[in-house]
């Protein structure tokens, strides 16, 4: 790879005196001021740490005990063969010097300041969007989905304030070993497993929902209580003023996180939406779902950026009428716009497959009082789920350009599960919904 504008073996030492934990401080500013200032730089970095990574959940574990701490150029021999882990055993993660986590990959990701480098632990991180890797010393490897927040403590806890996230423990680890989540809602202990976890809010406190996919965990439950759950198992800890509850449904519906990313997501290619009148900008709509344990979907959610049906409890990307409504929003853009073009994303509501928008009309206004339609429409159903960092289907809707402050988009149906018919007692719950709308000049 050509490095430019810096001796690149350079960089390659700094970083194999980092991984090797004789690293001044001097150079390690020096490795920052290289990677604040060159991408390239940065992607090596990322592919270094991610070889780093892989050698180090391959490495055969060592007993804890004391030892003598001895310099190593190890660098240049991980490169070489990674058969020389098996035989040294150096990057065992019971080895002191060796970084406790670092970012072995990123996908689409947006950070709350500048990149994370290096050693991870003790730094409170904001991820804003896309998705991040997280490998522990110990192999355990942890993907979490933006926006989240989290710290790494040490080499066996991470403390996660906000998100989606999932963690994967290795396969062989030393007796006594354990990697614990601490959440608003109580800490989530691996017995040797991989789960998913979506941490949030709700009308009352904390909530966390958390699903096992392979082996088991032990979660805080009623009265103090810690209970173990078995792969297949799913249930949200609510963290109420009276005490802790653990649930297996949320919103009327039955807690599932089997959407939630298991391993870092490939890049995808995103169309280009710069231009977008409607970002970050206010809406308004007479109602929207509202009810405990975090299901809550505001009508800001459709203008926020977030194109997937994703989020946490109390912090979701889409919109949804409330019960038996199909519902309408209007976008304010603040001033008057010249705009021929409304781009839509349908909801499915989650894994549920229901609550998406169908029939639809779009209205304009300049003062907020009188509205004159440009166009009437019918969405498609959101059909399949797409897989995690695949943004959901974009409908585009083109009409003459008109001058407008205020953009009311107002359903007239809206699609219903295909599992339920009007016998069931859920039936009439279903209600209107989108994931965002886009506004255009012509």
């Amino acid at each position: 790879m050509n490095l430019p504008d810096y001796d690149a073996a350079r960089l390659d030492r700094l970083i194999a005196d980092l991984l090797d934990g004789t690293l001044p401080d001097a150079e390690r500013v020096e490795l920052g001021e290289i990677l604040a200032a060159s991408r390239q730089a940065r992607d090596h970095y990322r592919s270094s740490m991610r070889i780093h990574a892989a050698l180090i959940r391959h490495a055969p574990p060592l007993p804890v005990r004391e030892s003598r701490r001895v310099s190593r150029p190890l660098w240049p021999v991980a490169l070489a063969a990674a058969a020389c882990v098996a035989i040294a055993g150096w990057i065992a993660f019971p080895r002191t010097g060796v970084p406790v986590a670092v970012l072995s990959g990123t996908n689409d990701a947006q950070w709350a300041g500048a990149e994370p480098a290096g050693e991870l632990m003790g730094v409170p991180l904001e991820l804003r969007r896309g998705f991040a890797e997280i490998s522990f010393r110990s192999g355990v490897r942890v993907t979490v989905e933006g926006p989240c927040r989290f710290r790494v403590k040490d080499l066996s806890s991470l403390e996660f304030g906000h998100g989606r996230a999932s963690v994967k423990a290795p396969d062989k680890k030393p007796a006594g070993f354990a990697f614990h989540l601490d959440t608003p809602g109580g800490r989530l202990t691996d017995l040797g497993t991989e789960f998913g976890v979506s941490v949030g809010t709700g009308s009352h406190g904390a909530v966390v929902m958390t699903e096992v996919f392979d082996g088991e965990i032990e979660v805080p439950s009623d009265n103090g209580a810690r209970r173990r759950m078995l792969a297949g198992d799913a249930a949200a800890i609510l963290k109420e003023t009276d005490g802790t509850r653990l649930v297996t449904t949320v919103g009327d519906y039955p807690v599932d996180l089997g959407d939630v990313a298991r391993r870092l997501p490939a890049p995808v290619v995103r169309r280009d939406f710069s231009g977008n009148l409607a970002l970050g900008k206010p809406v308004t709509t007479p109602a929207y779902l509202s009810k405990a344990g975090g299901s809550v979907f505001p009508p800001d959610n459709l203008t926020d950026g977030r194109l997937n049906d994703t989020g946490s409890p109390g912090d979701w990307s889409f919109w949804l009428a409330p019960d038996g409504e199909t519902g309408e929003a209007t976008i304010d853009l603040l001033q008057p716009e010249t705009i021929g073009r409304v781009v839509m994303q349908n909801t499915r509501n989650r894994r549920n497959g229901d609550r998406g928008m169908k029939e639809f009309v779009i209205r304009v206004s300049e003062d907020g009082q009188i509205f004159h339609e440009v166009h009437r429409g019918e969405m498609r159903r959101v059909e399949d789920e797409p897989s995690p960092g695949v943004d959901f289907p974009f409908e585009t809707i083109s009409f003459g350009p008109v001058r407008a402050r205020y953009v009311m988009v107002q359903g007239i149906s809206h699609y219903r599960s295909k599992d339920r018919q009007p016998s069931h007692r859920h039936y009439g719950f279903h209600s209107g919904g989108l994931n965002e709308i886009m506004i255009f000049a012509p």
